[in-house]
């Protein structure tokens, strides 16, 4: 095999291959990026088993080949490289990576036992990529980080309203809801994505964004890109939770806040959280208290001026969960609406309602 390419699409290549090549050390080809070439194309190529992405390059052909090259030293040799066009050589197994400065060689893997990967059928849909990408990003962090129940580590992806879609992600603790526009679409199923695997979907949209095909089977998905770009990943079969019966449809309480103060007063709790990273929250008539107490620390306590309905109560809470949708919320107004002591509150911007963020208190 001898190609020659530009140096920064190769690169571009390899920094989205990277992230989806397996770090696991007991299938060592999973480590790789799979290079081919024939008469007319190079395909780079990677997967971790859950996901695989497969992008195309242009090149100039001088002979055709396969190999498979440890992505991350690759990846990192080819960043320091400062030169326009990039030659790769195969020569006995090794991987000669020349330019008119330097010249690198790199062992490789025996590329039968790189997976083969197969592009999956079904139904296929238009989408706003970088739509689809910040609908993802907007919930994944409220995602179960454990895979205990797996559908609780998924980005749940649904149809609610017209020309939209909706993203929630919950670990049963809080839940994110967030709808995004997408024009002229119909999906006539839903379907979860791990949530690792959909963060690597969304960096991906981010970076080529466009409108690509998104093509959902019983057990895959995927989004194809006009350049030819293709990413895939497993769904996690089963049944999300009816999440809309734990969302409160009466509330003690409504307070309206500036999320400018409410971000002040927990940079400074943040100083005095104790190990459960507890923050307390009282409702009185005209203001909001935020407080927190750490015995071997100090304590310290922010009123924030407030438009408050309904009754006054105190409740505890992870600060990090009340803190974690902030950045998501575009509206310089909160609205928060009590359920009551011990039940549930749900933050949204005061004017966007295509959010909705629950959260539950803290035992004291």
């Amino acid at each position: 095999m001898e190609i020659t390419l530009p140096h920064e699409q190769l690169l571009r290549a390899l920094e989205l291959t990277s992230r989806i090549s397996s770090k696991t050390p007991t299938l060592p080809v999973l480590q790789c990026v799979k290079i081919t070439t024939t008469e007319k194309s190079v395909t780079l190529e990677a997967t971790n088993l859950e996901m695989s992405i497969n992008i195309p390059l242009e090149a100039h052909i001088e002979e055709q080949g396969v190999v498979a090259v440890p992505t991350q030293t690759f990846l990192q040799s080819v960043q320091l490289i400062d030169q326009k066009e990039v030659t790769l050589r195969l020569e006995e197994a090794v991987l000669q990576i020349e330019t008119s400065k330097s010249n690198t060689s790199i062992k490789t893997f025996a590329v039968d036992e790189f997976p083969a990967a197969k592009k999956i059928e079904g139904t296929s849909l238009t989408i706003n990529a970088q739509s689809f990408a910040y609908g993802i990003k907007s919930v994944a962090f409220a995602a179960s980080q454990t895979s205990i129940k797996p559908e609780l580590g998924s980005v749940y992806v649904q149809q609610k309203k017209e020309h939209s879609l909706t993203f929630v992600a919950t670990d049963s603790f809080r839940l994110m809801e967030k709808t995004v526009s997408q024009k002229n679409i119909v999906l006539d199923q839903s379907f979860m994505i791990p949530n690792k695997n959909a963060s690597e979907l969304a960096r991906v949209c981010e970076v080529l964004s466009g409108e690509p095909k998104l093509i959902i089977t019983d057990n895959h998905c995927a989004v194809e890109f006009e350049n030819g770009v293709y990413i895939s990943s497993r769904l996690v079969t089963g049944t999300f939770p009816d999440y809309e019966q734990i969302i409160p449809k009466e509330y003690a309480a409504h307070v309206t806040v500036l999320k400018e103060d409410i971000l002040k007063a927990f940079k400074k709790t943040s100083i005095f959280l104790n190990k459960f990273r507890q923050v307390s929250v009282t409702i009185t008539d005209k203001n909001l208290t935020i407080a927190a107490n750490n015995n071997d620390v100090g304590h310290t306590t922010d009123t924030i001026s407030a438009a408050v309905e309904g009754e006054e109560m105190t409740l505890s809470f992870n600060q990090q969960y009340v803190m974690d949708p902030l950045s998501h919320i575009q509206d310089d107004s909160l609205k928060l609406s009590f359920a009551g002591i011990g039940r549930a509150v749900v933050m949204q911007g005061n004017n966007d309602k295509t959010l909705r963020y629950l959260v539950m208190p803290m035992n004291k």
